[in-house]
């Protein structure tokens, strides 16, 4: 059990991050999803490629957000945050892949068939 802190500022997490840290993640974000967003809006590429550009900056963006603001590092004392994160992400992704699969087939599940509607023909 975690022992109790009588100053919260003195909790080696708090005093692990900084302005200077926090400022650089935020530059970071955004100048990748900048770049991402400026990717999207250009047209001449190939799909490969484009999602492959897409795809990178997104993992840069999550790289330099999980070092600048959570600092996720290699170090012995810090490994629980490396083993929760390396945990959480194989349950980010089947929940992503199962969504994405769930709302791919919800229109072959729930919605009716198209058929061709036959006017009916008067007796003349």
């Amino acid at each position: 059990m975690a022992g109790s802190h009588s100053d919260p500022l003195a909790h080696p997490e708090v005093r692990m991050g900084g302005a200077l840290r926090y400022i650089a993640g935020f530059i970071s974000t955004v100048a990748l999803m900048g770049a991402a967003l400026i990717v999207t809006m250009r047209h001449d590429m190939a799909y490969q490629s484009y999602v492959e550009m897409v795809g990178g900056l997104a993992f840069l963006a999550l790289l330099s957000q999980a070092v600048l603001y959570y600092g996720l590092d290699i170090s012995r004392a810090q490994i629980w945050k490396s083993v929760s994160l390396i945990l959480t992400v194989p349950l980010f992704i089947i929940t992503v892949g199962m969504t994405v699969w769930m709302f791919q087939s919800l229109d072959q599940r729930t919605m009716l068939q198209t058929t061709t509607f036959q006017q009916p023909t008067l007796l003349q």
